[in-house]
């Protein structure tokens, strides 16, 4: 197929079709892009853009200050650094900086200057999808009584026998029904706010939607076998080989900590490092993604270190791998970006605004935070796709019932 813009040959992506994307078409010459069957459009036809401010910024664990540089696609920079792991941003678009990538910006303008002046503005033509027919539109149309988004859902039985890691009762130890968990005894133990923040769970757990994410309480969550988590994910299933450019990005943190007598866990080192884990949380969805920056000095205690893991796309809320000198370690929360220098802000009458430095208690181990969080990350996808109950998992079903009102007493929890 020829380009529209330029008329060199095109290149197909060698990918399988998805809901998202039948098939994908690019330029090497002009870097166009032509996909068909997208969920908006029949065919997709994306237009000129000014050189500094088409091209994400790039991101790998593999190459220093990879934001200095245009992601090129394909796993490479436009000046053409390839890494394995190497993919758009999440964090913004790249150009215009003083920082930039001489290179890249060089590559950038010599592609920009490819697209003919006629073919730029209104030239490229996108074809809109017809609406798709629904089942909910024909006529004698019966909603399935079991269809995930519906109020009055009925979920089908969980059978006895079926083992999951969702309970049918709680074991948080008791000081988190307060709204505090409380790590070590006597005078050295530390008094931490705990909740869970995440987004809804479709209409069995609203989230105010202006607000984006909801704290909620420990006791309203459903509650997890924490003894079974045991550092190996074995929920996985095979989790792949340890990484080389994972473990350089896991060994210097380990060897800063040891300095101050301080262990990474093993489930930590296993999430970061292995091949089918290292990019397990990072989800389309939601836009969230591994982060790994520390180690990072406590705001509750100095002798105490974090470790920032997880951050979301736009750093509305960080979670860290927090780690006791005492010992224990557990995964916390905060509105707080503690891998940066605070901005000044200032409120209506112009006095400085101090920042708020406070973390909050969420899970007991990286492992137990990892399944909680992939759990509702596939229930809000089900619910989206208008799954129905019978097809999830013992595992989602579980969960899912904890919020439904009106489950028999054996549908919510094992």
């Amino acid at each position: 197929m020829l380009c529209d813009v330029c008329d060199h040959e095109m290149v197909k992506l060698d990918r399988p079709p998805t809901r998202w994307c039948r098939e994908s078409w690019h330029c090497p010459w002009c870097h166009a892009w032509t996909q068909f069957e997208t969920p908006e459009f029949d065919v997709l036809r994306p237009g000129h853009m000014p050189w500094d401010l088409r091209w994400e910024a790039a991101w790998t664990d593999m190459l220093p200050e990879a934001g200095h540089h245009a992601y090129g696609g394909f796993h490479q920079t436009l000046c053409g650094i390839e890494r394995p792991d190497m993919e758009g941003s999440q964090f913004g678009m790249w150009g215009g900086a003083d920082d930039d990538c001489p290179d890249c910006t060089a590559a950038a303008l010599n592609i920009d200057a490819r697209w003919p002046e006629d073919r730029r503005e209104t030239f490229r033509v996108s074809v809109r999808a017809l609406p798709k027919p629904r089942p909910e539109d024909e006529p004698g149309y019966v909603q399935p009584a079991d269809e995930l988004g519906r109020l009055d859902i009925r979920l089908p039985e969980i059978l006895p026998a079926t083992a999951t890691r969702v309970l049918a009762t709680s074991i948080l130890p008791r000081e988190a029904h307060d709204g505090f968990q409380t790590i070590g005894d006597g005078p050295g133990s530390l008094r931490l706010p705990a909740s869970w923040v995440a987004c809804g769970i479709g209409p069995y757990r609203p989230r105010d939607w202006l607000q984006g994410y909801g704290a909620y309480s420990l006791d309203s969550l459903p509650p997890l076998d924490e003894a079974t988590f045991v550092g190996d994910f074995a929920w996985i299933g095979e989790i792949g080989d340890p990484l080389d450019y994972r473990i350089a990005v896991t060994d210097p943190i380990a060897a800063e900590l040891a300095e101050a007598g301080l262990t990474l866990p093993a489930d930590f080192v296993v999430l970061i490092t292995r091949a089918n884990l290292h990019r397990l949380l990072d989800t389309k969805g939601a836009g969230n993604w591994t982060d790994v920056v520390g180690p990072l000095p406590s705001p509750a205690d100095s002798a105490d270190r974090m470790v920032l893991f997880f951050r979301d796309q736009q750093s509305c809320v960080m979670w860290y791998l927090y780690l006791r000198h005492s010992g224990e370690s557990f995964v916390v929360w905060s509105y707080q970006d503690f891998t940066r220098e605070p901005k000044l802000r200032y409120n209506q009458d112009g006095a400085v605004v101090t920042p708020r430095q406070e973390i909050n208690w969420c899970a007991p181990s990286v492992e137990s935070f990892a399944y909680r969080y992939l759990i509702e990350e596939r229930l809000n996808a089900a619910i989206r796709d208008k799954e129905r109950a019978k097809d999830l998992a013992p595992e989602l079903l579980a969960y899912l019932a904890h919020y439904v009102s009106g489950c028999p007493e054996k549908q919510t929890g094992i």
